[in-house]
């Protein structure tokens, strides 16, 4: 090595040619280099860009929004990062789907609560302006704290008291089986427990989808997506978050319940009335 040093430093003129070739070598990298980095900047953002789009498309399509609770930011991590949805007395966005004998063993309200509820409801019903009854809101006092501590308004598990237990069954296995894309698989009058699969249009995704009415006449959602599941061949496996999907799913079933609800409710009060005055009413 510090002979072919010497011997550039004694020719001067192939040290002159040396330095030239490397100047203009270092000139055409910087020049290359800066193209190639241009092009590679313009993929990124334009991959980026796309990603962003497809991703808004896909929540805005999922009927759920980066607005309210518990914050924009907490939204799109859910969003990004998780594959499934559950009720929960407050809205938990971290709560598992909960166990069906749980659920099941979950012991009735008061009857006197039961009843505030009931009057409750008819009393807004009757009013001027259209309210929202029961089927339209969650459990008391849990929207008013919905929010805090990953809390999300969609995900409180609502009730619907003074609808018995195998009524509300029916009205949910109905209107489910009535949703557009969805499929119900299974159906336990016995445990009250309705499994159905919900599948797009577009790219083919299904999601599992499980519903269970507890003795407290309330409805219990747990949506789950296949995508990344053992079997599954979508090459989307590695990416965990669905976009909103399974609280998309949560937010159609509890808006589909809301008008056969307020039929069993009418029902449920002729019923009642009939009994008061001993008409014998035909199931």
């Amino acid at each position: 090595m510090d002979a072919e040093v010497n011997q550039i430093l004694a020719h001067p003129q192939r040290a002159v040619e040396i330095a030239i070739l490397a100047i203009v070598a270092a000139v055409f990298a910087a020049v290359f280099m800066r193209r190639a980095l241009r092009i590679f900047c313009g993929i990124a953002i334009f991959a980026l860009s796309f990603a962003v789009i497809i991703g808004g498309v896909a929540i805005l399509m999922n009927d759920v929004s980066l607005s309210g609770p518990p914050g924009p930011l907490m939204r799109l991590h859910r969003f990004l990062t998780a594959d499934w949805a559950a009720t929960s007395d407050r809205g938990d966005g971290a709560a598992p789907c909960e166990d069906v004998s749980r659920l099941l063993a979950r012991a009735p309200e008061a009857e006197p609560r039961r009843e505030a509820r009931r009057v409750r409801h008819a009393a807004e019903h009757s009013a001027a302006e259209p309210r929202p009854g029961p089927s339209a809101v969650p459990g008391a006092g849990a929207a008013a704290n919905a929010g805090a501590n990953n809390e999300y308004p969609e995900l409180i598990r609502r009730s619907y008291p003074g609808i018995p237990p195998e009524r509300l069954f029916q009205v949910a296995a109905s209107t489910v089986a009535g949703l557009p894309g969805w499929q119900v698989v299974r159906s336990d009058p016995k445990t009250f427990t309705l499994d159905a699969v919900y599948s797009t249009r577009v790219f083919g995704f299904i999601d599992d989808v499980r519903i269970v009415v507890t003795p407290r006449d309330e409805i219990d959602v747990c949506a789950r997506s296949r995508v990344g599941e053992p079997g599954d061949h979508l090459p989307l496996g590695f990416f965990r978050g669905d976009f909103g999907a399974n609280i998309g799913h949560v937010k159609e079933v509890y808006a589909a319940m809301g008008p056969a609800t307020d039929e069993a409710y009418r029902q449920v009060e002729l019923e009642r009335a009939a009994k008061a005055h001993g008409v014998r009413v035909r199931p």
